[in-house]
């Protein structure tokens, strides 16, 4: 057999590979309906109190070095569990930090539970040698959901996107913040995200806290057969490394924790800084592959579509597809007042995402709703909805199809004028840094300035993009 004809049959596997990924990530999606979900979508009566207060008090966890504090204390705290669902770890000394802690909690006895995305986790690299000694520790167990499987091209999609800490059942937090430095550095680095998260505190430990559903989603999602362990059993050398590794992380937290770091020594009163609660609720998607039954966007858009006042909602991606409007009830049209809150092209680091959002755009214009674009540093991450001015939902959910169709995600419905209050206030002050990109159906013309301010470049290249994207906007 000649090098040519190797060559050739290489190229046609390869052809061949690449059709098959194409019929089974891609074609058959457009094919396959989304199974009926048999738990019953509630009416928005169903996320109010009757009590004028829950066992569940909130804190709005806006700033991202605070976010960051509240996992170090929550970590710190903890006595006997802490349960972890997240999309990454990524890098940086925060990261670095809240592992040391982990490893402290252990080391004296604490339950850990990792559970990571299993293609978008983020040990790796600098890291790699993490899954090493998160493994090997006798407290920790480490986990990936939907592991990378070449020859499942359909499973590719099935992402954990959650993004849940709890601990003992007393402290739980939610939100959008996955755990690196471009979440909760106190110094911004360059890739750094406005984000948010919630936090949730159950002071007695009351068996109907929020949080008992939190931790049980949690482990719903650990025995789940989509989940595997990351190492059944270690080699001498992978114990070793992970040996090194984790010295090095405790060393670094004991001498953070010796020069009074901030980070490391948070000061924070749970009682006095959390807000009363009328009731919390807590909803996920579906834990299934191909289009799950869209529970999360169904239960928001009845809530809004019951919404009497005001809807205002901030997401960094709104990819309004065919699909979800199929979703939409028609009384949407209610008189209620409508504000949106999304990145812009200067903000954007998702390019694929906002070309799709550029593409779709108008539809999101003729509902009449106000829309602003986020124009100054940094760039949006936090999802959260707030419903005359009283219901605030806060979590991991996008309003896109990826969200609505393809990820875990989960949320918070939490009933309190109180907070909400201060939710709305955290996005407004996002909107005062924002261009009004729309209202009442029709588009907005921005000021001189603001015209000479947008990136020509970026914006020529996400627009020629969002001609392409559109046709993927399923998948986005």
């Amino acid at each position: 057999m000649t090098a040519q004809t190797m060559m050739k049959g290489f190229l046609l596997v390869l052809l061949l590979y690449f059709l098959y990924i194409v019929v089974t990530a891609v074609v058959l999606f457009y094919f396959l309906k989304e199974k009926e979900e048999d738990r019953p979508i509630k009416h928005i009566s169903a996320y109010m109190g009757e009590k004028e207060s829950t066992v569940d008090r909130v804190l709005l966890l806006e700033d991202g070095y605070e976010s960051g504090l509240a996992r170090m204390r929550m970590i710190q705290e903890a006595q006997h569990s802490i349960d972890i669902a997240y999309y990454a770890f990524g890098k940086g000394k925060s990261s670095e930090l809240i592992l040391g802690a982990l490893f402290e909690a252990a080391d004296r006895g604490v339950k850990v539970r990792i559970l990571l995305d299993g293609i978008s986790h983020g040990l790796r690299g600098r890291l790699s040698s993490v899954r090493y000694a998160l493994a090997s520790h006798e407290n920790i167990e480490l986990r990936y959901y939907e592991t990378f499987k070449p020859f499942k091209p359909w499973t590719w999609h099935n992402r954990l996107h959650d993004k849940i800490i709890t601990t003992d059942g007393k402290l739980g937090i939610i939100g959008g913040r996955n755990i690196a430095d471009k979440y909760l550095a106190n110094n911004p680095p360059k890739n750094y995200v406005y984000d948010r998260d919630v936090l949730i505190f159950n002071a007695k430990q009351e068996k109907d806290s929020v949080i008992v559903e939190m931790k049980d989603y949690i482990h719903e999602l650990w025995i789940h057969p989509y989940t595997s362990k990351v190492f059944a059993d270690l080699s001498k050398r992978q114990k070793e490394k992970g040996k090194r590794v984790r010295n090095t992380l405790l060393n670094q937290y004991s001498k953070a924790i010796q020069n009074n770091a901030d980070f490391v020594n948070p000061a924070i009163d749970w009682s006095k800084s959390t807000t009363p609660t009328k009731k919390v609720s807590f909803i996920h998607n579906p834990i299934e592959r191909f289009n799950k039954h869209p529970f999360v966007w169904r239960s928001l858009v009845d809530i809004a579509a019951n919404a009497n006042k005001s809807v205002l909602i901030q997401s960094p991606y709104i990819v309004p597809a065919d699909a979800m409007k199929e979703y939409v009830p028609k009384n949407m049209d209610s008189k209620a007042d409508w504000t949106i809150l999304t990145n812009s092209v200067t903000s954007t680091p998702n390019v694929i995402a906002f070309s799709s959002y550029l593409a779709l755009r108008d539809s999101i214009v003729e509902s009449g709703a106000r829309l602003y674009e986020y124009s100054k540093l940094y760039s949006l991450h936090g999802k959260s909805a707030v419903y005359d001015q009283r219901l605030s939902a806060v979590g991991s959910f996008n309003l896109d199809s990826r969200s609505a169709f393809l990820n875990t995600e989960s949320i918070v419905i939490i009933d309190g004028e109180e907070f909400a209050a201060q939710l709305i206030g955290a996005i407004e002050s996002k909107i005062s840094d924002s261009t009004l990109v729309a209202d009442n159906k029709r588009y907005i013309e921005p000021p001189e300035d603001q015209k000479k301010e947008k990136s020509f470049f970026k914006a020529t290249f996400l627009n020629a993009l969002s001609k392409i994207t559109v046709y993927w906007k399923r998948f986005i």
